[in-house]
């Protein structure tokens, strides 16, 4: 416990973080008068509210910068406040609540398409949904003591996201920047732009980023030059490699800092000048040049920071982005699609159990049942299995400490409590938060029945069963029903997937040269869309034992790569013509390592043209290395970066169906 809260209280460097201290006070000291509240005036279950409404808040729309966590406070939090206060009363009226749960539980479903914030809220609006329609907890309560809580809720996690972030707004944007330069692998410089351009799209951060991702590119390319070098060179490019992290770790430091006088000489080093004083080949790749020119952009700027915005992307970006994921998903051909069906049909038979039951002991059913379902379209048998002993024995468990514990009440401020201080871990795992909600309704709703502890326990660990149940056999048997396949054709999908990319790439790159093709850039972005999404679910179908095996692991590192390629030429898809045209020696050299040839090297991307145009040609670049190497573990060739040809053999057209 005690290096669980160290953890929690210090920096990503292991400092301790003064911000996270007095975030931990105020919820500490929230939590306490919340409680000693409640008791006092015999207003535990508003209090409850409250409590749950402003975590459930802070879930959704938190994780980023100061300015864009309020425009998502914004609307988010109205229909939280809403669905909090007429969810309990929707129980006089089961038709009306079945319906809206089956429609928020869809649409929770296929709100990942959107973007991994639209993921983020629309799982916690569907468990506050859950929680306040189906648990029976403030079903007692008047509309308006409801209402007062909730917006309580709401008001008190407003003033914390404020309190806190107020001393330094843009510092997650900084964080999410600079692990660009720690943080290898696909679909970190994604996170780290979809931050910053959230924020404002401040110069300086942007010129970093541009920076950081020529870094990267060049990084991953020197690392596929020594896959295909002897073992001397192969050593010498590997240091190279060291030299440059060390380096990037340094300047890392100096974007995070809220302000930054000067450079240490660690940070200001040549990474190949110490490789090259060893002795050996003293000629250098040109690769090496492009770690020096993303360094040196970086140094440049980190110490003189403009925060003037960079130009927004072109008009009606966002509205063409939404249609696409639209006509992507909504078909059965959707494996989202498929899976957000599958959700909404467990749920809606399980809201007719708990109807019919009328019995408080079933408040878990439900809660049981999501998590047991995953609301996830990459799932597997052996998961939903696990996570079914899991849910039954926790609750058995929880029943028992209920039963033997005195004062077992206190856990509900506990629970939220560690709820408050563990909001990254419950954005990024939606079973621990389903998990201590299903803590929180089972100890609420066991002190307040009038019978033996010991049959109240018996009764929710046989409701979580039924529901765990009911989860395992609709998503069986909609796995049998749906246009799915229990074994995959691996190799087909990836290849389909590459074909899709490179399709929505060429004709990107076809925009940036003049041509005007909008029918056609909009089908490939849907098709594109779709078969990534697919991709993703693959490994999942595959796992059959619970580890993962090699097959696996290639697989989805494949997928993550290229739905990280993906994002790329879709927002490169939707910058201004002059930008686009700036970005295809870099579609160009992508194409190429997609179609097969084992060449790689730096696009020439001019710089200072646009930063926000020139990060996504470099990422572009370091995507596609991802995914070819991927691509070679998963076709199983012995001797990575061989040339070949895959055939993009398709058995439908671009039309979308």
């Amino acid at each position: 416990m005690s290096t669980w809260a160290r953890q929690l209280l210090a920096t990503e460097a292991g400092a301790p973080d003064p911000h996270q201290r007095q975030y931990a006070v105020l919820v500490v000291a929230a939590v306490v008068a919340g409680t000693a509240f409640g008791w006092l005036f015999d207003l535990q279950t508003p209090a409850l509210m409250a409590g749950l409404t402003a975590v459930l808040a802070l879930v959704a729309t938190g994780g980023q910068s100061l300015r864009s966590d309020l425009r998502r406070f914004v609307w988010f939090t109205p229909a939280l406040v809403l669905v909090m206060t007429v969810g309990p009363l929707l129980a006089n009226v089961p038709v009306l609540a079945w319906l809206v749960v089956a429609l928020v539980v869809f649409g929770a479903g296929m709100l990942p398409a959107l973007g991994e914030h639209y993921r983020v809220g629309g799982q916690t609006f569907a468990a506050a949904t859950l929680v306040s329609t189906t648990t029976g907890l403030g079903s007692d309560q008047p509309a308006w003591v409801l209402l007062a809580a909730s917006a309580s809720g709401a008001v008190f996690a407003l003033l914390l996201r404020v309190l806190i972030g107020l001393s330094d707004p843009g510092r997650a944007t900084r964080v999410a920047v600079a692990r660009t330069l720690t943080e290898p692998g696909p679909g970190v410089v994604e996170s780290a732009a979809a931050a910053w351009r959230a924020d404002g799209s401040s110069t300086w951060l942007g010129e970093v980023l541009a920076g950081a991702t020529r870094f990267r590119a060049a990084r991953e390319v020197l690392l596929a030059q020594a896959q295909q070098s002897d073992r001397i060179e192969a050593e010498r490019l590997h240091r190279i490699v060291a030299e440059a992290d060390e380096v990037a770790a340094e300047l890392a430091r100096a974007v995070r800092a809220r302000a930054c006088t000067g450079l240490p000489h660690a940070a200001r080093r040549d990474p190949a000048e110490a490789v090259l004083a060893r002795g050996g080949r003293q000629d250098l790749p040109d690769a090496v040049r492009g770690l020096n020119e993303g360094l040196d952009r970086i140094r440049a700027t980190v110490v003189r920071r403009v925060e003037t915005p960079l130009p927004p992307q072109a008009p009606g970006a966002r509205r063409e982005r939404l249609k696409g994921a639209v006509r992507a998903h909504l078909s059965l051909r959707s494996s989202l699609f498929r899976h957000a069906i599958r959700c909404t049909l467990a749920v809606s038979l399980g809201m007719v159990i708990v109807l019919l039951l009328r019995d408080p002991s079933a408040s878990s059913l439900l809660l049981a049942l999501y998590v047991v379902l995953q609301p996830a379209a990459r799932d597997s048998m052996t998961g939903a299995l696990e996570r079914t002993g899991g849910a039954v024995l926790g609750v058995t468990a929880l029943a028992l400490l209920i039963t033997l514990l005195p004062g077992a009440f206190l856990l509900v401020p506990l629970v939220i409590g560690g709820m408050l201080l563990s909001m990254p871990r419950l954005r990024t795992e939606y079973q621990a938060l389903l998990s201590c909600l299903i803590v929180i309704t089972v100890v609420d709703q066991a002190m307040r029945l009038d019978r033996p502890l010991v049959n109240v326990g018996i009764s929710f660990a046989a409701n979580t069963a039924v529901g765990a149940a009911i989860a395992l056999i609709v998503g069986y048997v909609a796995y049998l029903v749906l246009p799915s396949s229990i074994l995959p054709d691996v190799r087909g999908a990836v290849r389909s997937t590459v074909w899709a990319v490179s399709e929505l790439l060429r004709s990107v790159r076809a925009a940036g040269q003049g041509v005007d093709l909008p029918a056609a850039l909009q089908a490939a972005n849907v098709l594109a869309l779709r078969r990534t999404q697919d991709l993703m679910g693959v490994p999942a179908l595959l796992d059959g034992t619970g580890e993962e095996t090699d097959d696996e692991r290639a697989t989805r590192d494949a997928a993550i790569a290229l739905d990280a390629l993906r994002q790329d030429v879709s927002t490169l898809a939707f910058r201004p013509e002059a930008e686009q045209a700036v970005a295809v020696p870099a579609l160009r050299a992508v194409d190429d390592l997609l179609g097969g040839k084992p060449t790689a090297k730096i696009p020439d991307v001019p710089e200072g043209s646009a930063p926000a145009t020139e990060l996504l040609a470099s990422s572009l670049l370091e995507n596609a290395l991802h995914a070819r190497h991927a691509i070679d573990r998963t076709f199983g060739y012995d001797n990575p970066w061989k040339s070949y040809t895959i055939s993009f053999v398709r058995p439908e057209r671009l039309h979308i169906r």
